[in-house]
């Protein structure tokens, strides 16, 4: 009877369940992307002189990069607990700290609590960006992985919009309450979804291994995948103990790790952490005539379009490796312009007098080029070329790595500007930087589309196998 409810209600569904998962677990990003956005309509109306809450240029930077600071502690907390308890239930651990974060938010009198409790939801981020990846890349069948992994994109973008939305409608106390509300979505829905077969079978766990690879696939025929998973999880496993020097004393993993830092700092030295805090104050520099408010908001829908397309019509299809290329080149030549720009503007060239379109035209176009490759780039590395015996620790270093990157750049962009005096010097140097970017991601990302995790090891594997038997043939 309890068999026959279970194929009715789950089988003969295909890939429903995958998508189900990965959105509902996808929504607890939002709440990432709120925060992170959350400075750019709040920080001006801060930091002016009617504020209720005074704040210098300093306190704001801070408050800016918080989240960012916050996040290492909750990735490190992550990996043990994705390997302790789930990949599933890591995540939903992340959800009422946040909620009850921004509750804490919409009563504070102070810039310093501000910055404390957006400090702490960064910790539950860093702890989401973790265990999320992992979870996506575990349930996903390869033909649409690429899709269910970009899904992270779209949900932390969907919360960079929403909070410059209400943020231009609401106080800070009302659209704390509203955004309290999200994680706890997330949490009510996301708790019935399965827990990834991966972790079931590395805890010695088959049957539960195979009732939630059921689930996912909607069939009952899944023997094939099974001694699959079995085999992945036997080989990548062989080493009961293992450190956080396996990713950089391993070949293959050394070549993953390598290829994750080049991704991660050409996706940061592009500029996306400035513009994502600073998103109003560069409109308002800008001198254009176009409202700041609505500029944002503009600027946050075409990166939430831009993302969707690339996600539902364009990874799939024409693969990740190209995509990241035309992105780094595209992003490069983008802030060049809007460095340019400032530089016309401030050194009082004539000509920019007919450029006020130029400032939202080009972060336009940044966001449009960042969100089909770079956006996505360092998690589908995090999700698909780390075998399963480091993956944890892997993606804990990765995310402390990612977010150390980001604060510098944040703060890097404000010191230079409050130094010079001009936005023109940090965006020319983010333009340099996308350049060197553009040349490591051509020699070194490969293309995983339509490579199910184990082959994209054995892929590593072998390439490593090859250039440790033509170093060793150099030497003959």
């Amino acid at each position: 009877m309890l068999l026959d409810l279970k194929k009715k209600i789950y089988f003969n569904k295909g890939d429903l369940f995958q998508y189900l998962a990965t959105i509902t677990g996808a929504c607890s990003i939002m709440s990432s992307g709120i925060n992170l956005g959350w400075t750019s309509p709040y920080l001006p109306k801060l930091m002016s002189n009617s504020s209720l809450i005074p704040t210098t240029s300093e306190q704001g930077s801070w408050c800016a990069v918080a989240p960012l600071v916050g996040a290492p502690f909750g990735a490190f907390s992550a990996m043990f607990l994705a390997d302790k308890i789930g990949r599933k239930s890591t995540a939903l651990l992340m959800a009422p700290i946040v909620s009850v974060c921004f509750v804490l938010i919409a009563f504070s009198s102070s810039i310093w609590e501000i910055t404390l409790y957006r400090f702490i939801i960064g910790a539950t981020e860093g702890g989401s960006y973790t265990a999320l990846p992992m979870y996506i890349g575990e349930i996903s069948d390869p033909k649409i992985r690429g899709f269910l992994s970009s899904t992270i994109a779209i949900f932390a973008i969907i919360g960079t919009l929403f909070i410059n939305i209400i943020g231009s409608q609401m106080d800070i106390f009302m659209s704390s309450i509203v955004c309290s509300i999200i994680p706890l979505v997330h949490f009510a829905a996301f708790a019935f979804m399965p827990e990834s077969p991966y972790y079931y079978i590395k805890k010695h766990n088959p049957v539960a291994a195979r009732e939630s690879l059921e689930i996912l696939r909607g069939k009952a025929a899944v023997d094939d995948e099974m001694e699959g998973l079995f085999k992945a999880v036997t080989r990548q496993e062989r080493s009961e103990k293992t450190g956080f020097s396996d990713l950089f004393s391993v070949p293959a993993t050394r070549k993953a790790s390598c290829i994750f830092l080049v991704l991660c700092l050409t996706n940061k030295f592009s500029g996306k952490n400035p513009c994502l805090f600073y998103t109003e104050a560069i409109f308002k520099e800008s001198g254009s005539s176009i409202d700041p408010t609505l500029s944002v908001i503009i600027y946050c829908s075409v990166e939430l379009v831009a993302v969707v397309i690339s996600t539902f019509f364009i990874v799939d299809r024409f693969g990740k490796r190209l995509l990241m290329i035309t992105s780094t080149a595209g992003c490069s030549l983008s802030v060049f312009l809007l460095g340019a720009f400032f530089y016309f503007k401030d050194f009082h060239v004539g000509i920019v007098e007919n450029l006020d379109w130029l400032p939202i035209t080009a972060l336009a176009s940044y966001n449009i080029l960042f969100s089909i490759g770079l956006a996505f780039g360092p998690v589908l590395v995090l999700s698909e070329l780390f075998p399963t015996n480091v993956k944890a620790k892997a993606l804990a270093v990765a995310d402390t790595f990612s977010v150390l990157v980001g604060t510098a750049v944040s703060k890097l962009f404000q010191i230079t500007m409050d130094e010079f005096h001009t936005m023109s010097v940090p965006f020319l140097f983010f333009s340099v930087c996308c350049v060197i970017g553009l040349v490591f991601v051509v020699k070194y990302i490969p293309e995983t589309k339509g490579k199910t995790l184990e082959e994209i090891q054995q892929y590593l594997i072998g390439e490593c196998s090859n250039s440790i038997e033509m170093s060793r043939g150099i030497r003959i």
